[in-house]
C-alpha cells in the first residue's frame, strides 16, 4: 500500500511540474499572435509566482476542510484546466487570469508534498522531490516537439493539458485503491515521527534548556536565512537553464537552446537528489555537499571560460553540475530544524519555505536582461558564483542551532 501511495504522490509531482518551463518556450509564439510587448512576459512570471505563494500559504487551512488525497487530484485537476484556459485565451488579461490559476494549482501540489514530507518521510524528501524536475523536463520537450511540428502554442498547451489529463486520471484511480487505507498509513507514520521529535526534544532541552524569547527570535532569525537561501538556490538553477542564451525574452526569439538547457539542468536536479536519497546523511550535510558540489563546477568552468577555453562541453559541466549541486539543496531546506522549538509552530513557520522557493521565479526574467547586458559568459557564470556564495552564507547562519540560555 505505502508503494501504491509513493507512486501516486511522483506522479503529482510529475504532472504538476510539467508546464514549470514552457512560458518561456511559448513566448515568442504568444508575442506574434496577440501583438505584445516581451517585458510582459516579467509581468505573467510574477501573477503565476503570486498564485503560487497564495496557494502554499493558504494550503494549511484548505487541508483542514479537503484530505491530502483528494488535493494531489484537485491540484492536477486545476492545473489542466488553466493549461486549457490559457490555450483559448484572446486577450492579454486572459492570459493574467489563467496563469495565476496555473501557479497557484502548481504551489499547491508543493505545498502538498511538502507537507507530506515534513510530517511523514523526511528521508524520502529528496527521492520524492527527483520527479518534479523530470516533469518540467518533459513539458518542456513536449512543448518543443509540438512547435517544431508546425502546431501553435495553443495547441501545445493544450497537448500538455491532455497528458495532465490522464496523469489525473491515474491518480484518482490510485487515490480510490487508497481511500481506506491511506490515512491509516500517514497517521501512523505521522505518530511514529512525532514521537521521536518529542523524544529528541526532550533530551534537548535537559542538555540545553528550554527555549526562552531570545532563542525564539533568534530562530525566527534563521528562518528568514532560510528563505533567503531558498530563494538564492532557486535563482541559481533557473540561471543555469539560460545560462547560454544571452539575449533570450530581449532580442532574439526563443530557440531549441533553451530546452536543452532545461533538459540538462532537471535532468541533473533529478539526478543530484536521487543520489542523495541513497546517503545517509543530516539535513545540514547535503545542503553543504549541494553547495560544494553547485560551486566546484561552477568555478571549473569559470576557469576554463577565463583561460579562453570556451567549448560546449565547458557550458554542459556548468549546467549539469549546477544542476546537480543546487538540485540537492532545497529538498534538504525543510528538513532543517530545532527540535526543542513546538512542532505545529515550526511546520506552519517552515511551510513558508516553499513559497520563497517558487518567488524566485517572479525574478528570473529581468535578472536575466540585465545579465544579457554583459554579454558574455564569463560574466553570467561570475554572476552564478556570487549567488552560491550568497546562498553558503544564508546556509552558514541558518544551519546553526540555537544557542544556550
Amino acid at each position: 500500500m505505502a508503494v501504491t501511495y509513493f507512486i501516486a504522490v511522483t506522479l503529482a509531482l510529475f504532472a504538476g511540474a510539467l508546464p514549470a518551463q514552457i512560458l518561456g518556450v511559448i513566448w515568442a509564439s504568444i508575442q506574434e499572435s496577440m501583438t505584445v510587448e516581451i517585458p510582459y512576459i516579467a509581468l505573467l512570471r510574477l501573477l503565476g509566482c503570486a498564485g503560487a505563494i497564495a496557494a502554499v500559504i493558504l494550503s494549511e487551512r484548505i487541508r483542514g476542510y479537503i484530505l491530502a488525497r483528494d488535493l494531489i487530484v484537485g491540484a492536477i485537476a486545476l492545473e489542466a484546466l488553466s493549461l486549457i484556459g490559457f490555450s483559448l485565451s484572446r486577450e492579454f488579461w486572459n492570459l493574467c487570469v489563467w496563469i495565476t490559476a496555473l501557479g497557484f494549482s502548481a504551489g499547491l501540489c508543493l505545498a502538498l508534498i511538502s507537507y507530506l514530507i515534513r510530517g511523514t518521510w523526511q528521508q524520502k524528501a529528496s527521492l520524492l522531490f527527483a520527479f518534479s524536475p523530470m516533469g518540467a523536463a518533459a513539458g518542456a520537450c513536449l512543448t518543443r516537439y509540438i512547435l517544431s511540428a508546425g502546431r501553435s502554442w495553443r495547441a501545445a498547451c493544450q497537448g500538455l493539458s491532455i497528458a495532465q489529463i490522464v496523469l489525473c486520471m491515474s491518480v484518482f484511480f490510485l487515490r480510490r485503491t487508497l481511500l481506506r487505507d491511506v490515512a491509516d498509513i500517514l497517521k501512523k507514520q505521522r505518530r511514529r515521527m512525532e514521537m521521536h521529535r518529542q523524544k529528541r526534544r526532550e533530551e534537548l532541552i535537559r542538555e540545553k534548556g528550554e527555549v526562552d524569547a531570545r532563542l525564539e527570535q533568534t530562530f525566527l532569525v534563521r528562518l528568514l536565512l532560510l528563505y533567503t537561501a531558498a530563494v538564492f538556490c532557486a535563482l541559481v538553477l533557473l540561471c543555469a537553464i539560460h545560462l547560454t542564451y544571452r539575449v533570450q525574452a530581449v532580442e532574439n526569439p526563443l530557440s531549441a537552446n533553451l530546452v536543452r538547457n532545461i533538459v540538462y539542468v532537471c535532468g541533473g536536479m533529478a539526478a543530484g537528489r536521487i543520489a542523495c536519497s541513497f546517503l545517509r546523511a543530516r539535513a545540514k550535510q547535503v545542503c553543504w555537499l549541494g553547495l560544494l558540489l553547485t560551486f566546484a563546477s561552477l568555478l571549473i568552468a569559470a576557469a576554463f571560460i577565463w583561460t579562453g577555453h570556451d567549448a560546449e562541453g565547458i557550458r554542459l559541466l556548468a549546467v549539469i553540475g549546477t544542476g546537480f549541486g543546487a538540485g540537492m539543496i532545497y529538498p534538504a531546506l525543510i528538513r532543517l530544524d530545532d527540535e526543542r522549538l513546538d512542532d505545529d509552530a515550526q511546520t506552519k513557520m517552515t511551510g513558508l519555505i516553499p513559497a520563497f522557493y517558487l518567488g524566485a521565479d517572479a525574478m528570473i526574467t529581468p535578472f536575466v536582461q540585465t545579465m544579457s547586458q554583459s554579454f558574455g559568459m564569463a560574466r553570467c557564470i561570475g554572476v552564478m558564483l556570487a549567488l552560491t556564495c550568497c546562498l553558503g552564507i544564508c546556509l552558514i547562519f541558518a544551519s546553526v542551532r540555537l544557542g544556550k540560555r
